[in-house]
């Protein structure tokens, strides 16, 4: 759907810069990750009350809410971060929250009831390389633009993105007026009408691999600044560079699960992924060498199409594993998940770097719960393609 393009762009642009823009007003690394924590933590809060509430209702007209509200959210944070008012900040980062989940939780929902069956995979792959996309968009704009004039600070460019992400709201509003519903399933019968045995086994590999993420995926870009002295330029060019091999790698991904299936499209990618990431963490050793930050950018630029590559294929597998009547339920948890892990993770990297901790030592946290989502994405690989499923 065109419209998520332009929220994936103020979300993939906002990643790589809005941590450059609070350095350079003067916030340091903990800070900033507490202020951040504060996005996750309204997301985990609406995403299951939101799924529940739209059920059985049309969603074009909250994703339309969310098209509006996301970058009008994110020029009024832009401002808060000029004035260093840092209350605003934590509010506003609540409220970009809760308007990003209406886009953000809905979209997969829509399009698997109102898209085509045979073509579910490859629908779920497009939906995903709309993240790739703006995100190699986005840093090709940001390397490139303040490189042509100075003009373009890293307020700037935001303030640039935020504009441009207006776009979405022209797409939601040419998405058909009738559209098929999901099954409406009222409150009071939550706890009979899901299946939530399934769908707890399908959000356990999503807690694990979320929780560990929150300790590195959000403020990757500070380990590039910190240890590396990589400035906002440089990571988003090689941003774009890493996120130009993830579109690439997710157009063979359909084909991957065709010919090998599950075990090789999501595990073998992943342990290969989580290598790269422990190779990346320990070049904090010798970052004051040439080689460090070679191995870094070596390790980051191929790691990312690798973990990427499979998130189109674990979204797939959760789904078919829950089932039709659970899609908009798993969604949301999963959605809730990540907001959650990544609020608690954030909040605790926190306090490790104001502790001291090292970066390589919080990233090898990470490693360790990517560990023990894997082993369990693979129990559910085994239950899927051994035991034929028939929910739908």
């Amino acid at each position: 759907m065109v419209a998520d393009v332009f929220l994936q762009l103020i979300n993939a642009a906002f990643t790589l810069l809005l941590n450059y823009l609070m350095l350079d007003h003067g916030f340091k690394d903990f800070e900033i990750a507490s202020m951040v924590a504060n996005r996750y933590l309204t997301v985990l809060l609406c995403s299951i009350p939101l799924a529940l509430f739209v059920k059985g209702k049309e969603l074009k007209p909250f994703m339309l809410a969310g098209s509006v509200l996301t970058p009008l959210i994110a020029l009024l944070l832009i401002f808060g971060i000029h004035t260093h008012n840092s209350e605003l900040i934590r509010l506003l980062m609540s409220l970009w929250g809760i308007s990003f989940s209406l886009l953000q939780i809905l979209v997969l929902p829509y399009i698997l009831l109102n898209g085509s069956k045979e073509h579910e995979t490859e629908s779920i792959v497009l939906f995903f390389a709309a993240g790739n996309f703006t995100t190699i968009l986005a840093g090709l704009m940001s390397f490139l633009l303040p490189l042509a004039t100075p003009y373009f600070s890293t307020e700037k460019m935001l303030i640039l993105y935020s504009v441009i992400a207006f776009a979405g709201v022209y797409f939601v509003l040419k998405l058909p007026k009738n559209e098929n519903l999901g099954t409406k399933i009222p409150i009071k019968n939550i706890h009979h009408d899901y299946d939530w045995n399934l769908i707890t086994e399908a959000a356990i590999p999503t807690f694990l691999i979320a929780f560990g993420a929150g300790f590195t995926i959000p403020v990757i870009n500070l380990f590039f600044h910190d240890v590396h002295g990589m400035n906002a330029e440089n990571f988003s060019l090689m941003n774009s560079l890493a996120f130009t091999l993830v579109a690439i790698s997710g157009l063979l991904v359909p084909e991957i699960k065709r010919r090998f299936g599950y075990k090789i499209a999501i595990t073998l990618v992943q342990i290969i992924a989580i290598v790269l990431l422990f190779a990346m963490a320990t070049t904090e050793w010798y970052s004051h060498t040439v080689l460090g930050l070679l191995v870094a950018v070596i390790t980051f630029v191929l790691r990312q199409p690798l973990m990427n590559m499979a998130a189109p294929m674990t979204g797939e597998l959760t789904l078919k594993y829950v089932g039709e009547r659970n899609r908009e339920m798993i969604s949301a948890i999963n959605a809730s998940i990540w907001s959650g892990c990544w609020f608690a993770s954030a909040k605790i990297f926190s306090i490790l770097r104001e502790a001291g901790v090292s970066y390589s030592n919080i990233i090898f946290i990470t490693v360790g719960f990517y560990i023990f989502g894997v082993a369990w994405y693979q129990r559910l690989i085994n239950k899927v393609e051994n035991v034929p499923l028939e929910k739908e």
